[in-house]
C-alpha cells in the first residue's frame, strides 16, 4: 500500500464564523440529502425507479442522483453520508445486473455484468462514475472498493478475456463503445442508444423530445463506434484509482503507455489530435480515412427536434481527452501533455 503521512494538530484556536457557517451548510445538507435517500431509495440500495438502459435515462442518470454526496462525506458530512453512498453504490450495481432490455441485443442478460456496464461510452461511463470514483478517498481500506477498482481497471488493461477493449500491440482501444463485455465493433443503431421502446406520455422526457420515436431520431447518426477515440482517455481514472489505492506500478505505466499513444498520434495529425483510430492503428481507417469522423467526433452532426422543432448541431467530445492528459500529468509532471 501506498505510503501516508499523519498530521497531528495540537494548537487550538476559536473557530472563525467563516468555518461555523460552513459547518452549519454541512448540517444543513447532510439532512436534506437523509430526507432525499429515505424517499427514493429502499433497504437494499435501489433507487425507487423503472430501470432503463439508454444514453437519455440509463443507469449512469440513476446513481447521478447521489453525484458529490462523497464530497459531503468529505468535508465532515458524517458517516451515514457514506453508510447510504456505499449502500447505494452496491444497490445500484445489483438493481442493474438485474435489470435486463427486451430488444437492445446486448443488455438482454443484464444491463451491468461483472459489476460493470456491458457496454457504453465513455461520457457516460464517467457520469455512472461519480460516487464510485470517490469512494477511495472516503474509505482507502475498503477491500471490496479496491477488487472493484482493480477489476474495473483490468477491463481496459487487456486483463480479461471476456472484455478485450485494449490493444496492447496497437495501444489503443478499440471502440468508443466499450464495457465489461468488450468492445462494440459493428456501427451502432439508435436502439443501442435510446434503449427498449417505451409508453408515450408515461414518463417526462427532460431533454426536449416529444416520444420514443424523437427519441430515436435523437441518435440516427451514432453509428461509427469502432477504433478509438480521444474519449477512452477517460477510462485511465480507472487504472488511476488503481494506483492510488494499491500503489501497482503496472496501473501507472498503463496510464503512461495509452496517455504516450495519443501524444504521438496528436504529432502525427499535425498537432490536432485525430477523432477516429482504427483498429489497425491508423488515424481515421474506421471512418474511411476521416480523421475527424465517429462518434463524437469532430464533426458528429445531430438532426433531432427537441422542444418541437427541428434542430441541428455539431456534437464532440474530443475535449474528454483532458482526463487522460490530466491524469499523466499528474503521474509525472511533464508538461507534453
Amino acid at each position: 500500500m501506498p505510503s501516508r503521512i499523519k498530521m497531528d494538530i495540537d494548537t487550538p484556536m476559536a473557530p472563525p464564523q467563516w468555518a461555523l457557517l460552513e459547518r452549519a451548510l454541512i448540517r444543513s445538507m447532510s439532512q436534506a440529502l437523509e430526507l432525499f435517500y429515505d424517499k427514493y431509495f429502499d433497504e437494499k440500495g435501489y433507487l425507487e425507479c423503472v430501470p432503463r438502459w439508454g444514453a437519455l435515462d440509463g443507469p449512469d442518470d440513476a446513481i447521478e442522483n447521489l453525484a458529490n454526496w462523497p464530497v459531503v462525506y468529505l468535508l465532515g458530512g458524517g458517516d451515514r453520508i457514506l453508510d447510504m453512498c456505499k449502500t447505494a453504490q452496491d444497490g445500484h450495481i445489483r438493481q442493474y445486473t438485474e435489470a435486463k432490455t427486451v430488444d437492445v441485443p446486448f443488455a438482454r442478460d443484464g444491463m451491468y455484468y461483472k459489476e460493470f456496464p456491458v457496454h457504453s461510452d465513455w461520457a457516460h461511463h464517467a457520469e455512472g462514475l461519480v460516487v464510485f470514483n470517490l469512494l477511495g478517498s472516503c474509505d482507502p481500506d475498503d477491500e471490496n472498493h479496491i477488487r472493484r477498482v482493480k477489476r474495473f481497471a483490468g477491463f481496459y488493461m487487456d486483463e480479461d478475456p471476456q472484455a478485450k477493449n485494449y490493444d496492447p500491440e496497437r495501444q489503443l482501444i478499440r471502440s468508443m463503445f466499450n464495457g465489461s463485455r468488450g468492445p462494440m465493433l459493428r456501427k451502432t443503431t439508435a436502439l443501442d442508444w435510446v434503449g427498449d421502446p417505451l409508453e408515450d406520455g408515461r414518463f417526462d422526457l427532460l431533454h426536449g423530445q416529444r416520444d420514443y420515436a424523437e427519441m430515436c431520431e435523437r441518435f440516427e447518426t451514432y453509428n461509427d463506434v469502432a477504433g478509438d477515440h480521444p474519449l477512452n482517455l477517460t477510462s485511465t481514472g480507472l487504472a488511476f484509482n488503481a494506483y492510488a489505492l494499491t500503489g501497482e506500478t503496472k496501473y501507472r505505466d498503463w496510464i503512461l503507455e495509452y496517455a504516450d499513444a495519443w501524444v504521438e498520434r496528436t504529432y502525427a495529425n499535425g498537432g490536432v489530435i485525430p477523432s477516429n483510430v482504427g483498429l489497425d492503428g491508423v488515424i481515421g481507417s474506421a471512418c474511411e480515412g476521416r480523421w475527424w469522423g465517429g462518434v463524437y467526433g469532430w464533426d458528429h452532426k445531430v438532426f433531432a427536434h427537441r422542444h418541437g422543432r427541428l434542430d441541428n448541431f455539431t456534437l464532440n467530445a474530443v475535449a474528454h481527452a483532458v482526463d487522460g492528459f490530466g491524469n499523466a500529468l499528474l503521474l509525472t509532471g511533464d508538461r507534453k501533455y
